[in-house]
This record gives C-alpha cells, sequence and structure tokens, in this order.
C-alpha cells in the first residue's frame, strides 16, 4: 500500500494539527523553538488536547537571550497541563500523533520547518504530513532518545528564564498576516501552582549554616583536618567523579558481566551503606535484567520520581535485588545531580530539625517522598547558596547526626 503523505503550508499547518490532536491521546512534540502565542497551536478546549503531551524546545540561555525561545510561551504551555523540556541545540520540528490504542489510521507525523511562533507563520514553509507506521514507529525512537536527554522545566525554571528575556529584538519582514485560527477566545492558559508550600524554621536554618562555615574540623573521618565546608566541596568533587564512572558503566551496559555489576553496586553501596544492601544478591542476577531496571531508572520516560518508586516497589518487574533504597536514591542523583537530591534518614531527620511542613498540597500526593524532598533541598541550596546539591546534603547531614548543633 503507498505511504500517505500530505503537504501543508504555513496556512494550513495549525489546522492540520488541531485536526490531529482531536483524534489522538498521545502527542510529543519537538520543536526547536516556542513564542508567547505556542498555545495557539494547540485545540482550547482541553478534551480536544491529547492527555499525554509531551514537548521538547531548545530553552537553553543562550536560546532565550536571542529572543528565539519565549519563556512567556513555555510558561502557557505549562499550563496547558503539558509536560516540557529543554534540548539545547534542537533544531527539529516534528510533531508525532498516535492513540494508546494504535489502529489502522490512529498515528500521524508532521515533520516540517515551522517553529510554535507566530512569526515563524509569517514566513515560507513547508511540513508534511505522513501516515505511514513504520516511519512514525522510527521517529518514536528518534524521539524518546532525545527526550532522555532533555532537562524538565517549571514554573521556577522559568521564571529565572524570563529575566534573560531581550526587551527588544529585530522582527522578520512579514510576508501575510498570520493565520494561527482565533479559537482561543478565553485568557491564556497558566501553569499550575506550585504545589510545594514550604514552612520552616529558618532562622534556626541560618544559624545552623553558620556553625557549618565556622567548624575548623569536619567531624567525618574522610574530612579529617577540613573544616565542614570545605569536606562538602571534596564531597561535591567527589560525586562528580562517580558520576563519571557512572556513565562510564551504562554506556557498555549491553554487555554487562558479573564484573560491571560489582561496580555497579559499589557506586550505589558508596551512600547506601545503611540501606540494607546485598551484594551477592545484586551480582547474582542475569546482567541483561539489571541493565533493563537501570536504564529505565536512569533513561525512563515519565516521572522520574515515579521511576525510582516503581524500582522500589515489592512487586514491581524493575525491581531488583540486594539494591537498597538509599543506594537507588544515590544512583540517580549521580545520574541527574541538578535534578535530583540524596534522600535518606539523616536528611529525613535534618528536615524535621528544621520544622520542614510541606503544606496540604503535599499531603494530597501520593508517592512525594522524593519529590518533596528534592523541592524542599533545592529550595535549601537556593536559601544558604550553598547551591550544589552534594553539598547542601553534606550540609544536612551535619544537622541530621548532630554534628553541627
Amino acid at each position: 500500500m503507498p505511504t500517505r503523505i500530505t503537504h501543508h503550508t504555513e496556512q494550513t499547518l495549525t489546522r492540520a494539527i488541531h485536526r490531529l490532536a482531536r483524534r489522538s491521546s498521545i502527542l510529543r512534540v519537538a520543536v526547536a523553538y516556542c513564542g508567547r502565542e505556542a498555545y495557539t497551536f494547540f485545540p482550547e478546549v482541553s478534551a480536544d488536547r491529547p492527555e499525554d503531551l509531551r514537548v521538547l524546545i531548545d530553552a537553553s540561555e543562550p536560546a532565550v537571550k536571542l529572543g528565539l525561545t519565549n519563556p512567556e510561551g513555555i510558561e502557557h504551555l505549562l499550563g496547558l497541563n503539558a509536560t516540557v523540556k529543554s534540548l539545547p541545540g534542537l533544531h527539529a520540528k516534528v510533531l508525532l500523533f498516535s492513540s494508546k490504542m494504535q489502529t489502522r489510521g490512529q498515528a500521524a507525523a508532521l515533520v516540517g520547518s515551522t517553529n510554535l511562533s507566530g512569526s515563524s507563520l509569517d514566513q515560507y514553509q513547508m511540513t508534511l504530513e505522513v501516515s505511514d507506521m513504520k516511519v512514525i514507529q522510527r521517529l518514536v525512537t528518534w524521539f524518546d532518545a532525545l527526550w532522555g536527554r532533555g532537562s524538565f522545566l517549571d514554573s521556577h525554571r522559568v521564571s529565572q528564564l524570563k529575566a534573560l528575556k531581550p526587551k527588544h529584538r529585530p522582527r522578520l519582514p512579514r510576508i501575510k498576516k498570520k493565520k494561527i485560527p482565533p479559537v482561543w477566545r478565553r485568557d491564556v492558559p497558566q501553569p499550575p501552582p506550585d504545589p510545594w508550600q514550604f514552612t520552616y524554621d529558618k532562622d534556626r536554618m541560618m544559624d545552623l549554616l553558620k556553625a557549618f562555615r565556622d567548624k575548623e574540623e569536619c567531624p567525618y573521618f574522610q574530612g579529617k583536618g577540613m573544616s565542614c565546608l570545605d569536606a562538602a566541596r571534596a564531597a561535591q568533587q567527589e560525586h562528580a567523579q562517580l558520576a563519571t564512572k557512572l556513565r562510564s558503566v551504562m554506556r557498555r551496559r549491553s554487555h554487562w558481566k558479573q564484573e560491571d555489576l560489582q561496580d555497579l553496586f559499589d557506586l550505589a553501596f558508596h551512600f547506601g551503606q545503611a540501606a540494607h544492601m546485598r551484594k551477592p544478591a545484586f551480582t547474582g542476577q542475569s546482567p541483561a535484567k539489571v541493565a533493563k531496571s537501570i536504564n529505565f531508572l536512569l533513561n525512563g520516560d515519565g516521572d522520574p520520581y515515579a521511576r525510582v518508586e516503581k524500582l522500589l516497589a515489592p512487586r514491581s518487574h524493575y525491581k531488583l535485588k540486594g539494591l537498597g533504597e538509599a543506594g537507588v536514591a544515590f544512583l540517580m542523583h549521580l545520574w541527574r545531580p541538578k535534578e535530583f537530591a540524596i534522600i535518606n534518614e539523616p536528611v529525613d531527620d535534618a528536615l524535621r530539625i528544621l520544622r520542614f511542613d510541606f503544606g496540604r498540597a503535599a499531603s494530597r500526593l501520593r508517592d512525594n517522598v522524593y519529590r518533596d524532598r528534592t523541592a524542599a533541598i533545592k529550595h535549601i541550596a537556593e536559601q544558604t547558596n550553598l547551591k550544589p546539591f552534594a553539598r547542601v546534603d553534606h550540609f544536612l547531614d551535619a544537622i541530621g547526626k548532630r554534628h553541627i548543633r
């Protein structure tokens, strides 16, 4: 059967997106730049939008400073309940539509040259609509690989990017009036409110921070002769070295042998001594089984916190023998050191000492152990100016173990 290909110009593209979105439950978007009006490329009525909407754009600082990506556009996309990631250097313009039940005629791809911006529609553009399943499956594989490399965008990151937005941007010559359909008649969508409404003892935290900075000798054995702050810096460097080793191990995961499992266990055990980790049980498993589970943990789709919970669930087919909870969290931290904090018992003790209360919003959500703790540690990093999570962990560990008072 011949492949069906339809071409769209800048005049017909948005109508095609709305048509395909209404019949799809899954939409994957990889488009380099987005403007303030990016939300108008998608249907206004939520029932007409795919429930699983992922958007990958270039929201790097250079792209924002040059005016190529508008942070307000990202903010409105988040208001569509979309999951948005940034991948610096992205220049593709691809949209993939499919349904959970991939029956005939329920999958399509739009591949072309148009960004999610009104100014892009002021130029001569071309987009191809393809319905060949083999082509679409290859594009899905391509998208999933890029999605794993991206970093999540949220309201906090958008507020940081807004400060970089240029006040004036040269406009390209217009060739015609914008062709965005006038379907958005209500207010522009806004991102959901931040669920983490922290209350804590800030004065207590600042007093402990001063003690942490002033303590001349760290109680840790590995920090002997160092101040607490110097030991925290050393821990940060050590974590960076371990992260490099983890990436090296993961690159050869398709050929793992028992000795590779030992290296992986040692990386996790570095921080998981108290997590009931058992090396014989871990290294005695099938390397292929371990590779599948660890790759899902580090590179899988969806919420990274949900993946951690899934790996630890007793009946999950990703569950690994002998790998403790703190070890799993530490591997995730090494893989995403700017996004995933180290969560263990001393950190929880420190948060209790600082009287952290996550508010009602957090209590309404399920499986928030890692998400809310990471959000709290991120907040502490900003308030204390310690910044890297590895340093903040050293600070909280010192509080939780009463090394500073």
